[in-house]
């Protein structure tokens, strides 16, 4: 192989090696499907979570993360690492749930298993690049793969209508997102974000009415794109009906890896864009203030908006809209003025708050996922008394929703502290106050699913409709205990996860 390929090439493919190796692992997927078929269906599902963790160990390589660039176009820097360890971990993760799931669901295929991984690598590339042509390829990777596996139960009505709204606001959100990207193509003749901001820097010191003008209005347009992969307020519409209809392992993706995925996407742009050479200090600022409003507005109605529903699924999907509104609270930090300090802890906090949110929601889907399979529950008025028939998956969601909300013993506690403590640093005073009052709104709605497992009910144990059984059910399960101890644990032993997450800043 060395014959052909040169010593540069052989560092760049090494420096994607996760992505390399997320490739093989579709390939062999696919190869297996097309052998056994139906019956190869848990052989294909372990053949993906394999194949994850040998995408988890690439990242182990002193090649990979050193901060040079890769065919000219990938980053390869401890800030895609730390977003790539996230999102391949929790494919794997969701790859071992999806037994629980697709054990009582017969119209699911073994194609999920592959597009699942498609989207997971969409997902890592995207993180991985500063090229906005890069990073709209990746991304439509991550969307078409998105808009089958949330369409995937062809048999729910349900499924089908989040499918079609999810292609229907996301074609439109790209299509928006590309404009605003050939706007600034426009104004500084690259597609590199540095190189971007150096002559958004410049037009704007030009004092000309028509190019400040264009700076803002594509500045709009790529924030309208990544609004609607997060799901912020007001770009959020598609998010309640697709997390309910789409599969329980594609909601989680989408809460979980891709809402990861759209965030390092916001920061990478926000950073490289406008804090690097700034356009303006004072536009920053505004900007700044702009993004505060919008997550204290976002994180509201989430939380208000969670207090009225009943599908619990549903629910969730309001808590990641709220919990879009926290995150973009570190966003503020960073925005809110030009100082690297001001930077460094907003984007810090940020990281910190976005993994303590992907164990609480990793976690409280798998719970999710497993009661609905065992005993058909759906809404809450179905958990009445599941705490007795399902004691352990009960608790571990119990431990999950208090995380979310920012309770101690739990991590979330330590992630909602270090964001509201960075936003009183810089003076966001007023905006300390509204997470701390959404706090309490999201306890009302996080404590009706625990009353209702404990609290409501006769309290006898009710008999499994689908009893699960096995070494890789047992697995699934066993990853909610792992999930549920890393919550406890990191709460007490916050540094090393801080210490990741200080590594991992751009």
């Amino acid at each position: 192989m060395s014959s052909w390929l040169s010593p540069e090439m052989l560092t760049d493919l090494t420096a994607i090696g996760p992505e390399v190796r997320l490739v093989v692992a579709i390939v062999c997927a696919i190869i297996v499907d097309l052998v056994f078929g139906r019956r190869g269906r848990v052989a294909v599902t372990v053949i993906g979570i394999v194949g994850t963790g040998f995408a988890l160990a690439a990242l182990f390589d002193p090649v990979v993360g050193t901060g040079e660039r890769a065919f000219g176009v990938i980053t390869n820097d401890g800030y895609s690492c730390f977003f790539r360890s996230l999102i391949i971990g929790g494919t794997g993760v969701l790859l071992l749930q999806t037994l629980l799931f697709r054990g009582a669901e017969d119209s699911t295929r073994n194609e999920f298993v592959p597009m699942f991984l498609g989207t997971a690598l969409g997902a890592c590339l995207l993180v991985n690049t500063d090229n906005l042509i890069m990073l709209l390829l990746s991304m439509e990777l991550l969307s078409l793969n998105s808009y089958l596996l949330a369409g995937w139960q062809r048999k729910e009505r349900r499924s089908s209508e989040a499918a079609l709204k999810y292609l229907v606001y996301g074609a439109v959100a790209s299509a928006l997102m590309t404009f605003g990207f050939s706007l600034l193509y426009g104004l500084s003749g690259s597609f590199n974000m540095a190189e971007i901001g150096q002559a958004l820097s410049q037009a704007w010191a030009a004092d000309s009415y028509n190019a400040q003008m264009a700076v803002m209005l594509a500045s709009i347009l790529v924030f309208v794109g990544i609004g609607f992969k997060v799901a912020i307020v007001p770009f959020h519409f598609w998010a309640p009906d697709v997390y309910e209809g789409a599969p329980t392992p594609v909601t989680t993706f989408l809460a979980v890896a891709s809402k990861a995925a759209g965030f390092a996407v916001l920061l990478r742009f926000i950073h490289g864009v406008y804090l690097g050479e700034a356009v303006n200090p004072d536009w920053v600022e505004r900007l700044g203030f702009v993004v505060a409003a919008m997550s204290a507005i976002t994180m509201t109605y989430g939380n208000v908006t969670a207090i009225l529903q009943r599908n619990v699924k549903r629910l969730l999907a309001y808590s990641s809209i709220a919990h879009a509104g926290y995150l973009l609270m570190g966003v503020a930090v960073m925005t809110s003025g030009t100082t690297v300090d001001a930077v460094e802890v907003g984007m810090d906090a940020t990281l910190f708050y976005m993994a303590t949110y992907y164990l609480g929601t990793l976690g409280a889907f798998g719970c999710v996922m497993s009661l609905s399979n065992r005993f058909g529950a759906e809404d809450t008025e179905d958990y009445a008394g599941l705490g007795w028939s399902a004691p352990w998956t009960s608790s571990f969601l119990v431990v999950f929703l208090v995380s979310l909300v920012g309770l101690p013993p739990t991590v979330g506690f330590v992630g909602k502290l270090w964001l509201i403590t960075a936003s009183v640093d810089v003076g966001l005073y007023w905006l300390a106050v509204v997470a701390v009052l959404n706090a309490v709104v999201a306890l009302c709605y996080y404590f009706k699913i625990v009353r209702a497992l404990f609290l409501r009910g006769d309290h006898e144990e009710r008999v499994a409709g689908f009893k699960l059984s096995g070494v890789m059910p047992t697995l699934a399960h066993g990853s909610l205990l792992v999930l549920a101890v890393a919550v406890v644990y990191y709460c007490f032993g916050f540094d090393d996860l801080a210490g990741w997450v200080s590594s991992s800043l751009l």
